[in-house]
């Protein structure tokens, strides 16, 4: 069993495709310490922290804020070892076996949840428009979620076993019945930076709210298989992907449209609500 009658206690998996991909069959997910080494994480943390110190403004790099969270911006130009973890050779052999067809990157992010953020309850199997609406979608695919800072609050949490029924609904968000399935709540806390979180798209899932404290770092990669939406548009640093694969383009989408917006809501929108209010101010 991958956790015990208490919820919270839970046994990591080795990096074994195998034994991963039954456990996300059976429990909706799997857990892997030291995915992302130390080592690793010291190369490209310190650049991460900085950007996250400054907001991205006329040209500077930084953070866009939303709400109770940050958001690293073009997370996947600020350090070629960021790219390689979602280009990760075992991730996209993993997703590729759980799904049965060929996936490409849909959505991604390096994010930080800040003290009070009230994260809803909610499954990501989903496909945002244009116009910001959300269609709720029934496919199968994976998410990566990886810890950057060591994790003792505003851990990730997950319904045990939702990833089989909760589809079924056609919703999204779950805030209204989540006491439901209070006894299935697994909390991945008290875990080290590296350590990776991979799960069902359609599991029912939150970051637990926190009061005080430092904010969570979390990397996050949504993957999903050719036939579906291709997700937000990608933007990669040519010098950190000198060979290009077949399975690099395949992953990361070369030559098709984004079928959704960057996240979060995008400046001009921003913009156009900016106009909207000055147009409504007496002249």
């Amino acid at each position: 069993m991958l956790f015990s009658k208490n919820n919270n206690k839970f046994t990591k998996c080795p990096m074994d495709a195998k034994d991963m991909i039954n456990s996300i069959n059976s429990e909706g997910f799997a857990v892997i310490e030291d995915f992302v080494s130390k080592e690793t994480l010291d190369k490209f943390m310190p650049e991460v922290y900085r950007r996250f110190d400054r907001l991205s403004y006329n040209g500077t790099k930084g953070y866009v804020k939303l709400s109770g969270q940050k958001y690293l911006a073009d997370t996947l130009t600020v350090h070629k070892e960021i790219l390689k973890i979602y280009l990760h050779p075992f991730i996209i052999d993993c997703c590729e076996e759980y799904t049965g067809k060929p996936v490409h990157l849909s959505d991604y992010r390096i994010y930080q949840n800040l003290a009070a953020h009230q994260m809803p309850w909610h499954v990501d199997n989903k496909q945002t428009m244009p116009d910001q609406t959300e269609k709720m979608l029934d496919y199968k695919g994976l998410i990566t979620l990886i810890y950057l800072d060591d994790v003792d609050h505003g851990p990730f949490q997950l319904v045990r076993g939702s990833h089989l029924w909760a589809s079924g609904f056609n919703k999204e968000m779950w805030d209204d019945v989540i006491e439901k399935y209070s006894k299935d709540i697994v909390t991945f806390n008290n875990q080290k930076a590296g350590t990776a979180i991979i799960y069902d798209t359609r599991g029912i899932h939150r970051a637990e709210p926190f009061q005080k404290g430092s904010p969570r770092t979390a990397l996050f990669a949504q993957y999903a298989d050719l036939d579906k939406p291709t997700g937000e548009p990608i933007f990669i640093n040519t010098e950190h992907a000198a060979k290009l694969s077949e399975k690099t383009i395949q992953v990361l989408r070369f030559g098709k449209k984004a079928s959704a917006p960057t996240w979060p809501i995008p400046a001009d929108k921003i913009q156009n609500t900016q106009r909207e209010k000055l147009a409504d101010l007496p002249t």
